[in-house]
């Protein structure tokens, strides 16, 4: 469990702790906020592109943070509004957030595809036992409900990270989003693991074989 987790340690020290301490420095040092954001933009920029460039493809989630933090940056020099450089990733997360709700529509939903792909990742046979469970409505419903709750919760989390950004100073909304952002996700991986459990329970207690 640890070693699938270090890729997200990793993010969230290069892509949130760190931009987050340059900022707060760079701010209580006099230097513009603009400047202080795009300077500290740098860390996740780079961190994006490494993605991309190990993997030799633009892949969806770094080509999509790559996007924001430019469309982001670059607003907020061409407007003077360093509020745009702080609700930068909002574009990342309202498009996956859609992604999610717009997978509903489809013969299979995102929750699904990604829980297939990280078990086939592991083990072959554990994408082949999904795809048996996809045959039982409750599981086909299961995952359409966990792909509902992602797809809302991740264009809530999006939109209140703008108001957040646009409201507040940016010495203040620097640190506010972060914790926004991570409080979310934490919440909707927290729901996600109750709800499997409660499924798992349910399914014990019918006599099925559980996921």
């Amino acid at each position: 469990m640890a070693s699938q987790f270090r890729p997200l340690y990793r993010s969230l020290l290069v892509s949130v702790a760190i931009p987050l301490i340059i900022v707060q420095v760079l701010l209580r040092r006099g230097v513009p906020s603009i400047e202080a954001l795009a300077i500290a933009a740098i860390f996740p920029f780079a961190d994006a592109l490494v993605d991309v460039v190990r993997a030799r493809r633009v892949a969806l989630v770094p080509g999509l943070s790559l996007f924001g933090i430019l469309v982001g940056i670059g607003l907020a020099f061409v407007s003077s509004n360093a509020s745009f450089a702080v609700a930068r990733e909002s574009v990342v997360t309202a498009i996956v957030g859609l992604a999610f709700l717009g997978s509903l529509a489809t013969t299979k939903p995102l929750i699904f595809r990604f829980a297939r792909q990280f078990a086939g990742a592991a083990d072959p046979a554990e994408a082949a036992r999904l795809d048996g469970y996809w045959e039982l409505d409750g599981f086909r419903a299961a995952m359409r409900l966990m792909t509902l709750v992602w797809g809302v919760g991740l264009l809530a989390e999006a939109v209140a990270r703008v108001v957040v950004a646009f409201t507040l100073p940016p010495a203040t909304s620097t640190l506010v989003v972060p914790a926004l952002s991570l409080a979310a996700f934490a919440g909707l991986i927290a729901w996600s693991f109750a709800y499997v459990r409660a499924m798992r329970r349910r399914a014990a207690a019918r006599g099925l074989t559980t996921v």
